[in-house]
């Protein structure tokens, strides 16, 4: 099994030579576990034969007869008879159970003939994956992981994000629906109750479809289908909102970041963008904090905040008001680090 490793690690010198050996080699392990569970199992049965007949007469028969072979003759050789018996009695004993060992299965603990032919078919199976690649090598064909890093290449060096859109329709065929309509009591049913953006999707409003639909899953309208309705308009909306997100996000890490320390009472987190913010730079820091610290520096996990946090000794506990509900615990000294540079 070393042996097998070894052909199998180092593959990669002699491919044709490999590859030529794989064969012979199947052949003899397939051979070799045919073997290991046809005689294995005839030996289990006659080890539990043996042992039903009553094996430990046997080994005391080979004690004593190595015994009296190894004591030489003389006035103590009765006692030393004795000992040199119980001695390869002993010994004999553990040879019995090694040889039980490697045949017999108990509820705690598998044979070893077992394990070796298990470890025989995943060698079988590990030899077939590395021919496998090999294979591949040779053929020129490339493995998913450095498909996946060549991509990911590929969307670091595009120049734009419309750019990186396109690479990504283009990737993964990921393009808008066009096929999914609302209906009009939908969108009636939308106005009445609009729902906000921390909306649950099973407490928004729900979609109303044909039954015929559910049914048959194909529904067919008579007449002339709908145009495709061009949705520049709405695109140019949210993108606005987005870029205005932006904006107001880059406006409230600027007035998150701190001039050295600062109590966290001092704080004016007041507004709910800023407030929202700080409780997740809040968060990132004392997660980072082992029990028993006081003190923590941490970088969040987009990189672009550095936080220290250090507990106030006998500061008692603070309260902070906002419009989301009031933010209670203990006096900390609180240190923001923009490290993306201003806005």
């Amino acid at each position: 099994m070393a042996s097998l490793r070894r052909a199998i690690d180092f593959s990669d010198g002699d491919v044709e030579s490999f590859i030529e050996y794989k064969e012979l080699l199947i052949d003899y392990i397939d051979r070799f576990i045919a073997d290991l569970a046809n005689y294995g199992s005839r030996i289990a049965v006659l080890l539990d034969e043996i042992e039903g007949l009553g094996h430990e007469r046997l080994l005391r028969m080979a004690a004593r007869r190595e015994a009296a072979d190894a004591v030489p003759e003389g006035e103590d050789a009765s006692a030393a008879m004795d000992r040199a018996e119980q001695a390869s009695f002993e010994v004999w004993e553990n040879r019995w159970r090694g040889l039980s060992g490697w045949f017999v299965s108990t509820r705690t603990r598998s044979a070893q003939a077992k394990l070796l032919r298990q470890s025989a078919i995943t060698a079988i199976k590990q030899l077939i994956d590395t021919v496998g690649l090999l294979n591949e090598r040779r053929s020129g064909r490339s493995d998913r992981s450095a498909d996946f890093r060549t991509l990911a290449r590929w969307f670091a060096e595009a120049p734009n994000d419309n750019a990186a859109h396109r690479l990504w329709r283009i990737a993964f065929g990921l393009n808008s629906a066009r096929h999914l309509t609302v209906t009009g009591a939908t969108l009636d049913a939308w106005r009445e109750d609009e729902p906000g953006s921390a909306t649950p999707w099973a407490a928004a409003p729900p979609i109303r479809i044909s039954p015929q639909l559910r049914k048959t899953g194909s529904y067919e309208r008579r007449g002339k289908p709908n145009k495709i309705r061009r949705r520049g308009d709405e695109r140019r909306f949210l993108l606005q909102q987005a870029e205005q997100e932006a904006a107001e996000t880059a406006v409230a890490r600027a007035r998150l970041c701190t001039d050295g320390p600062v109590r966290l009472s001092e704080l004016d987190v007041l507004d709910p963008r800023l407030f929202r913010l700080f409780l997740g730079l809040l968060g990132d820091a004392l997660s980072a904090r082992l029990p028993g610290e006081s003190e923590v520096k941490t970088v969040t996990a987009d990189g672009s905040f550095e936080v220290r946090l250090s507990l106030v000794p006998d500061g008692g506990d603070v309260h902070i008001v906002t419009e989301d509900g009031v933010l209670t615990g203990p006096e900390h000294l609180v240190e923001i680090t923009n490290l993306m540079g201003d806005p």
